[in-house]
């Protein structure tokens, strides 16, 4: 907090009463900052329409297919939701689709409402988590607008990169601060995105004990089995039945191009890409409070090299949780420089 902040935060107790300059100088702050973190916010759900009206190609998208599995998901014959294994996307995916495709009311309002839907969640989070800098908010807006994360929500139909990060950044706060259940739930929803949530256990080690940690994970699990088990008990659940077909990282240097990719093996990348994230996270989770998304992004990162194969939107995860990392960096530098250096004089100190 800075000079100005901590006058603000202590105008009401060190000032005389009749002296109230301060705190008229606090409000009128308080006012601007609003005001800018209002305007931010249209500008990117601007720029997020303006995104869908020209960048709404449907060549690459399974926005519509994702939404077709929503409406079986709410119809009477749910239980047939999976019967088809190309339909991967988990029922929250299914559900974000289908309500772009009511909200935009027609074809061409379809690309518009998923890319402000999307855009809207960015910004809560990003509020979230950035507090009331409306600089930092614009960075994070105007970079997901620009790298193409907001237009990927129709024009590749796979909202869950933006959510999955999202719900990441969210559980792993809440893990930080020891809030288990709300850790274990939120990682266990993000499965019910895409299954590949799950992969986002590393962010559990920052709870301070194994023991809570090991509960927040049997409880992420039991959520994620809540999702996905009525599906698989009530109707022809065929999602595991999908195999790809290999066509870049290092699967490729295994096993070769084209040679089919099971479910099997996917577990096996999961178990790698899980150990990485957990280790950074026992690593970094007491030298900094950037853990709460280095670990994650790193996670994903991973995840693109081992996967078989590789679609620039899959940098979408890692990307917006890079944004929201660095934004206080990029916006405030001195701020930061400070803070490096305090912890650093402070580290000093310890060891000497």
């Amino acid at each position: 907090m800075g000079v100005r902040g901590l006058e603000c935060a202590g105008a009401a107790f060190v000032r005389p009463p009749g002296d109230n300059a301060v705190i008229r100088a606090c409000s009128r702050a308080r006012d601007a900052w609003s005001l800018g973190v209002a305007l931010v916010m249209l500008a990117v759900l601007a720029g997020a329409a303006t995104a869908g009206v020209y960048l709404n190609s449907a060549t690459f998208s399974d926005a519509d297919g994702f939404a077709n599995g929503g409406r079986v998901l709410l119809s009477a014959q749910w239980q047939h939701t999976y019967a088809d294994s190309w339909l991967q996307a988990g029922p929250f995916e299914q559900l974000i689709c289908l309500f772009g495709r009511v909200a935009g009311v027609t074809a061409a309002g379809e690309p518009v409402a998923l890319n402000m839907v999307g855009a809207a969640a960015l910004l809560v989070v990003a509020r979230r988590v950035l507090g009331r800098d409306w600089k930092s908010l614009l960075y994070v807006g105007v970079g997901a607008t620009f790298l193409g994360i907001i237009s990927d929500l129709y024009a590749i139909g796979h909202p869950s990169e933006l959510f999955i990060a999202l719900t990441w950044i969210i559980a792993a706060r809440a893990a930080r601060r020891d809030a288990v259940l709300l850790a274990g739930v939120l990682l266990g929803l993000s499965a019910g995105l895409e299954t590949w949530g799950l992969l986002g256990a590393p962010i559990l080690f920052l709870i301070p004990t194994f023991r809570r940690t090991v509960l927040a994970g049997l409880l992420a699990l039991a959520v994620a089995a809540a999702i996905y088990v009525p599906f698989a008990v009530g109707g022809d659940f065929h999602m595991f039945d999908l195999h790809w077909s290999i066509a870049a990282g290092l699967p490729a240097r295994f096993f070769g191009q084209s040679s089919p990719y099971t479910w099997h093996m996917r577990l096996a990348e999961a178990v790698i890409v899980v150990a990485f994230g957990s280790a950074l996270a026992l690593a970094l989770r007491r030298r900094t409070s950037a853990v709460v998304w280095i670990v994650p992004a790193a996670t994903s990162i991973l995840r693109l090299f081992l996967d078989p194969v590789r679609y620039p939107y899959y940098w979408d995860t890692a990307l917006t949780l890079i944004l929201i990392g660095t934004a206080p960096w990029f916006m405030a530098p001195q701020a930061s420089a400070q803070r490096l250096r305090a912890r650093l004089v402070a580290r000093a100190a310890a060891a000497a």
